[in-house]
């Protein structure tokens, strides 16, 4: 049942200065990405095509959408202000030290299209073969801490600053089911490097917190740099956990069903409700689907061939509602923000 009148950060302060503040850096942030983005990423796809006045108008209007949204969010007491924090030296330490010679290994893989370029430790005996792949290019896929490393940057660059923003849109649910976090235990799921996890904790404080990965790697550089009071990772395959039936108050994921086959994505949703307990909540962001954001559907209907996202293709067309539904949840309706969508299901 949610308690309305105890959402923990409701009537928090969060001033005129604080909101200019926070629009103006992202705005700067993204605005200042597009550049960049306009010269790498033709050279990693291979497509010279402009995006059109009218859709970069789109974008941009979408983009404010949710920087209000998030604003919002807090006003609303779903999570507090501190959360709107960017860690912008190791956003700029990693961008720079290892983000342009990386760039020119990535464009070199993505014009072989050699998606089999991993390390030697990647062991096709241990790891399902739909993960042993070189991911959107990138170098080592899953498997080095150095990848780990790169990862965040790359993905804070991608979206123009506004990834964590995104990530943010998954908590609303959990604070509405949770009242006040304590005692509750919360899990992410493809929690990959861990940097999520703090901002869970900021939301939920006295909450005991469990981040699951597949990548050794992944979760090696999350224990070393992830440090908290009742933080703790956990190197598992989401399709079957250890953990026993009814642990969780809460799971959340975080662009992971994007990259699973259909199977495998249905086989993580039924895993995560036996864990949940009743009346508990699964909330997820992802890549939108088709018909989310009709401005953009033709741009994903080719991410997928351009940066090697082999279950994208089909992801976009396999309604997570839907899902939902069929895994024996009851779901939300789904909300549309900028490059993704945030949605989640209760158990019954």
């Amino acid at each position: 049942m949610i308690d309305w009148a105890h959402l923990p950060y409701l009537g928090q302060e969060f001033t005129f200065v604080d909101e200019a503040w926070h629009r103006s850096f992202h705005r700067l942030i993204f605005e200042g990405s597009r550049f960049p983005l306009r010269t790498l990423l033709p050279l990693i796809s291979g497509s010279k095509l402009r995006p059109s006045p009218e859709f970069v108008r789109q974008i941009r209007i979408d983009f404010n959408d949710l920087l209000e949204q998030d604003i919002q969010n807090v006003k609303s007491g779903y999570y507090p202000k501190s959360t709107l924090s960017f860690p912008m030296l190791s956003y700029i330490y990693n961008a720079v030290i290892s983000g342009p010679l990386d760039g020119f290994r990535v464009i070199n893989r993505a014009k072989q299209k050699n998606w089999r370029d991993l390390p030697p430790h990647a062991d096709v005996g241990i790891y399902p073969d739909y993960y042993l792949r070189t991911f959107h290019w990138q170098t080592d896929g899953w498997f080095s801490e150095k990848s780990a490393r790169r990862y965040d940057a790359s993905v804070q660059f991608l979206f123009g600053g506004v990834a964590d923003i995104m990530r943010r849109m998954a908590l609303p649910p959990i604070a509405k089911s949770i009242s006040n976090g304590k005692n509750a235990r919360i899990l992410e799921l493809a929690c990959g490097t861990g940097s999520f996890l703090p901002q869970i904790k900021a939301a939920f404080p006295a909450a005991v917190l469990y981040g699951v990965d597949l990548s050794p790697d992944y979760i090696n550089y999350a224990r070393k740099h992830i440090k908290g009071h009742n933080i703790h990772f956990v190197n598992e395959n989401a399709e079957k956990l250890s953990f026993q039936d009814e642990t969780f108050d809460a799971v959340v994921c975080n662009n992971l069903f994007h990259e699973l086959p259909p199977k495998v994505r249905r086989n993580v949703f039924r895993e995560t409700y036996r864990i949940l307990k009743k009346d508990s909540v699964f909330s997820i962001t992802d890549s939108i689907q088709l018909g989310d954001n009709l401005n953009m559907d033709d741009s994903i209907k080719y991410f997928s061939s351009r940066f090697h996202e082999p279950f994208h293709k089909q992801y976009i067309g396999d309604d997570l509602k839907d899902i939902f539904e069929e895994c024996n949840f009851v779901s939300s309706e789904s909300q549309t923000n900028l490059f993704s969508k945030s949605i989640y299901g209760t158990k019954r």
